[in-house]
């Protein structure tokens, strides 16, 4: 590494940078469609956010009504927990501030299926649902906005002009999640469900725990519901559109309800992945023949020592993925406030609500996945070099030139 000091922080410069791309990007897709922390069941919690009634040929595509998810996807033997929910904001204005939150109308069983930390009090149940109660529980970013880090717990703030007291404090969710809001409270003071809601369309949606990991049983079950129960009698018929996290990323463009397909998003993030390690592989290796070259006589000497071309190649290539390692650690160090630095920006196009600086997590999904990038890089960037220095003639090597 130090033998040719430009050329070491070339490498490590390209692959710091191509590793803290991937780290971004990987920690994005992480939060996005793994099992982190509230939502530690994703693999079997679907999310039905539209219906399509079909009429004459036609269909329209929606959001559904709370009285129809009620009326209709109630008592399904294969769901575990159903709960409801929307998502609105609302805006505060605090000491001389305006600030954006997100707000959750959902019901008691939403904290069933998620399974948020409470650092203080606890979830609204159902009595309190039923009643109409104005609590809400709040995630710790919106206590200090309010309540300046002191305890929460009993006080009160305005919602769209009414008092909610505080009734739990929770750490926050992912804002890339369905279920992350900095404010949650009952659906039964939503006021805007009289006036937003008909019997079929609506603004809600529901997140079913199904009780077995063949989710195609319950999308049949449902399909199977809505033909008995299809409570537009004007319509030929209706079907709703019930997706895990991961199934939701991979039919994003979809509004049916078939079986996802998780082929071309696959492909799709492979072939990103793929551009982000092409352009620096094909500069590590250009970077590793002339580093390689440069030694011309070390591995004549070695050669002629006997040293076999399977040895040189081994050596080489273990050279290479430890300089890629290293660019690799120095890569998942930046990418920590590259992240940063991009929910910045991010937040700088809508300054009212903005997203945490914590946003992209790097756990361990993420992390186990940059260090086989960076063994992968390492190892794609050395083998063609070291292959070429395994056809290096000795005597010439010896006299300090190269044949690569």
């Amino acid at each position: 590494m130090l033998r040719k000091k430009y050329y070491t922080a070339l490498t490590l410069l390209g692959i710091s940078l191509t590793i803290m791309i991937i780290t971004v990007f990987a920690s994005f897709i992480d939060q996005i469609i793994s099992a982190n922390p509230p939502e530690i069941n994703r693999d079997r919690t679907l999310i039905l956010d539209k219906i399509s009634v079909y009429k004459d040929g036609k269909k329209t595509d929606a959001t559904p009504s709370i009285s129809f998810l009620q009326k209709n996807i109630k008592d399904l033997q294969r769901i575990e927990t159903i709960s409801y929910f929307t998502s609105r904001e609302f805006i505060s204005f605090l000491n001389g501030k305006t600030t954006g939150h997100a707000l959750k109308f959902t019901d008691e069983n939403f904290w069933k299926i998620t399974d948020f930390e409470f650092t203080e009090g606890k979830a609204f149940h159902v009595n309190e649902v039923k009643n109409g109660a104005r609590v809400a529980v709040i995630n710790e970013k919106t206590k200090a906005y309010f309540f300046n880090e002191n305890e929460a717990l009993g006080k009160t703030f305005p919602i769209q002009g009414l008092s909610y007291t505080v009734i739990g404090v929770v750490k926050s969710a992912s804002p890339f999640s369905k279920v992350y809001a900095d404010v949650y409270v009952p659906y039964t003071t939503d006021i805007n469900i009289q006036l937003t809601e008909k019997a079929v369309e609506g603004t809600y949606n529901a997140i079913l725990l199904a009780k077995t990991n063949d989710l195609r049983k319950v999308r049949a079950e449902l399909r199977a519901r809505m033909k008995i129960k299809n409570t537009v009698s004007a319509a030929d018929s209706v079907k709703v559109q019930a997706f895990t996290s991961l199934e939701q990323f991979s039919k994003s463009s979809s509004f049916n309800d078939d079986e996802p397909e998780y082929g071309k998003t696959a492909i799709v993030v492979g072939i990103v992945l793929a551009l982000f390690l092409l352009i620096p592989t094909i500069s590590l290796v250009n970077i590793n023949v002339t580093r390689i070259g440069e030694r011309a006589e070390e591995i004549g000497v070695r050669k002629s020592f006997g040293a076999t071309s399977g040895n040189l190649v081994k050596q080489l290539v273990i050279e290479n993925i430890i300089i890629t390692l290293i660019g690799g650690l120095i890569g998942l160090g930046l990418s920590v406030y590259a992240s940063q630095l991009l929910v910045h920006f991010i937040n700088t196009f809508d300054p009212l609500f903005k997203m945490p600086t914590d946003s992209f997590i790097i756990s361990w999904r993420v992390f186990g996945f940059c260090l086989f990038s960076c063994l992968l890089l390492g190892l794609i960037s050395g083998v063609y070099p070291a292959w070429k220095m395994s056809r290096m003639n000795v005597i010439y090597a010896l006299k300090g030139g190269n044949n690569l």
